[in-house]
C-alpha cells in the first residue's frame, strides 16, 4: 500500500492513528482486511492462545465463576478472536453440557477474520461485526473477553517538546514520508501528566475509548475480561523515551520509521496504558474492578514444568508484561 497519496490528499499530514487505521483496516489493502496470513509460529506474530491451552482453561474457569456469581449460564462474547484458536481452545475445555447449552459469539471488525472464525468455529460460534449486535442477542447479559485487543486499536502519538505536548504524524517531504509534530487538541489520558519530560513520546488509544463508549451502556450485567500487554501509567514508558509504537512482520520487529513502507503488510501495535483502561471502567461506579498481572491470573492453573505455561507466567517476562483487567457488572 502506497500511503503517500493518502497523506497528500489529507493536506500532507495525518496522525499516527489515521495511519494505523488505513494500514490495518483499509478494505482494499489493510493488513487485517486483506493481507494477514496467519497467527502463530508461521504468521507475523504469536499470542498466548497460540502457545498452549493454559489461557483458555483459565478463561473457562473465570466464566464458570462469573456464571455462579450471576446465578445463570452467561453467553460468551469474544472480541477480536484472530484466527479462532482461542475460541476453539475455550470450547475444548468446556464440558459437553456446557458446550451444548451455552452460546458463543465472536466479534471482529475485519471481514477476512470473521470469515476465518466462521469456518473454524462452524456451528459452535456465531460471528458479528459489532459488539452491540452480539449484546442484543443476549439481552445485554454476557461474559465478554478479549486477548490482545486494545493494542490493535489505532493509537495517537505525542511528543513532549519545548514544554508542551505535540502530536506526531506523517507528512511527505521531498518525496519521503517523515514524522512531523503539530499542535493538536489533546485527548484524555493519564500519561500526559506523568511523562511530561523533554523528548518523551507516548501513545493514547483514543479510538479504543470511543469504541468502548459506544456499547458499554448496552452491557447490563456479566464480566468483562481484558488481557493485553502494557503496564499502569507509572511503568508503561519506563526507559522507553521513544514510546512503544512498533510493527511486526514474520516475527521481526519493525521500528516506527519502517512502518510507512510496510503499510498494509505488517501488524502495528502499541502498549496499553492500563491506568487509562481502569479510569474507563471507573466511569461505571457500581462495577467491581480488579487489576492483576497475567502471572497472578494464570497461576492457579499453571504448571511451571510445562515450558509453554512457564513462559506465560515468567517474571520478568510475559507474566508481568501482560496484565488483566476484570470488570463485573450486576443487574440494578
Amino acid at each position: 500500500m502506497d500511503i503517500a497519496p493518502y497523506i497528500l490528499a489529507q493536506g500532507n499530514w495525518i496522525s499516527m492513528a489515521q495511519f494505523m487505521e488505513r494500514a490495518l483496516y483499509d478494505e482494499q489493502g489493510g493488513y487485517y482486511s486483506k493481507n494477514i496470513q496467519n497467527i502463530g509460529l508461521r504468521g507475523d506474530f504469536s499470542t498466548s492462545a497460540t502457545m498452549c491451552d493454559l489461557l483458555a482453561r483459565r478463561i473457562v474457569l473465570q466464566w464458570r465463576e462469573s456464571c455462579k456469581a450471576h446465578g445463570k449460564r452467561l453467553p460468551i462474547i469474544e472480541i477480536g478472536g484472530g484466527n479462532g484458536d482461542l475460541a476453539m481452545a475455550v470450547c475444548r475445555n468446556m464440558s459437553l453440557i456446557e458446550r451444548l447449552f451455552s452460546r458463543y459469539f465472536m466479534v471482529d471488525r475485519s471481514r477476512a477474520l470473521r470469515n476465518l472464525q466462521g469456518m473454524v468455529g462452524g456451528h459452535s460460534v456465531t460471528v458479528f461485526d459489532t459488539v452491540p449486535k452480539a449484546l442484543r442477542k443476549c439481552n445485554g447479559r454476557a461474559f465478554i473477553f478479549s486477548n490482545e485487543l486494545p493494542d490493535a486499536f489505532p493509537a495517537r502519538q505525542f511528543v513532549f517538546q519545548g514544554g508542551e505536548w505535540l502530536e506526531l504524524g506523517l507528512a511527505v517531504v521531498n518525496g519521503h514520508i517523515v514524522r512531523q509534530a503539530d499542535r493538536r487538541p489533546l485527548p484524555s489520558s493519564s500519561a500526559f501528566g506523568r511523562w511530561a519530560q523533554e523528548g518523551q513520546i507516548i501513545e493514547v488509544h483514543e479510538s479504543y475509548f470511543k469504541w468502548y463508549a459506544e456499547w458499554h451502556e448496552l452491557w447490563k450485567s456479566g464480566t468483562l475480561l481484558t488481557i493485553d500487554y502494557g503496564q499502569t501509567n507509572d511503568k508503561v514508558y519506563y526507559r522507553r523515551p521513544q514510546g512503544s509504537l512498533r510493527g511486526y512482520k514474520a516475527h521481526t520487529l519493525l521500528t516506527v520509521d519502517e512502518l510507512p513502507a510496510m503499510a498494509g503488510h505488517c501488524d502495528i501495535t502499541a502498549d496499553v496504558n492500563f491506568t487509562d483502561l481502569i479510569h474507563l471502567a471507573q466511569g461505571s461506579p457500581a462495577d467491581i474492578i480488579r487489576y492483576m498481572s497475567q502471572r497472578d491470573f494464570l497461576l492457579p492453573l499453571a504448571n511451571p514444568d510445562i515450558a509453554e505455561e512457564a513462559h506465560l507466567i515468567a517474571v520478568p517476562g510475559a507474566g508481568n508484561y501482560f496484565n488483566v483487567l476484570l470488570q463485573d457488572r450486576f443487574d440494578a
